[in-house]
């Protein structure tokens, strides 16, 4: 009998937490407590820095003018060394990609002219150019209707005016060198086959 309660007086010894054993435990929580604050704080940190990243980021684009589209550059009034002021127009560009013509085609011949139909050109600084097109669309107002000053004639001497209606004509693809601001004369086919033509 003396033999088994010693043995169970050691088993139950040896199960007691150690104080040092216990010490331990607390340390060993007690750093994970704080290496859990540290990762939170560098969480944040780690925010704040990619949040200034995304600042400097933008700061550098903006110190590059991209171009809407390609082309060339025209009317630069623009010099090295020169201040700019923000929204200042500072030179113009003209696009190489898609070429257009504003034809302005009285309003008598309005019925008879669509979307979609074939246009040849003329261009006064092209001698003996011939450019193909297309309808691409019929303005809704009037040349004047738009001006700064439009025509106001309530003074009861009204005299009628054939007004102008501005078509945009796209041109196909040519080799041909343009110019932007050219004169030229459209000679639309509202009938293809038949001759009958709007100018």
């Amino acid at each position: 009998m003396q033999r088994v309660i010693s043995r169970n007086r050691c088993w139950n010894s040896s199960n007691r937490p150690r104080p040092k054993a216990k010490a331990d435990l607390d340390s060993a929580r007690s750093n994970l407590t704080q290496a859990r604050s540290e990762a939170e704080s560098k969480r944040d940190n780690l925010a704040a820095v990619q949040a200034q990243l995304a600042t400097a980021k933008l700061n550098l684009d903006h110190t590059v003018i991209k171009a809407p589209a390609s082309g060339w550059i025209a009317n630069l009034d623009l010099r090295a060394g020169s201040t700019v002021t923000a929204y200042a127009p500072l030179f113009a560009l003209v696009e190489s990609g898609h070429w257009w013509v504003q034809a302005n085609f009285k309003e008598t011949a309005l019925g008879r002219i669509r979307p979609g139909q074939p246009v040849t050109i003329h261009v006064d600084m092209l001698p003996g150019v011939t450019l193909k097109g297309h309808v691409e669309s019929v303005g809704y107002g009037s040349g004047s209707t738009f001006s700064l000053l439009p025509s106001e004639n309530a003074s009861g001497n009204w005299v009628k005016v054939t007004q102008r209606f501005p078509v945009r004509i796209a041109l196909d693809k040519t080799d041909v060198t343009l110019r932007t601001g050219a004169s030229i004369s459209a000679t639309v086919d509202t009938v293809a086959g038949h001759g009958d033509s709007a100018r």
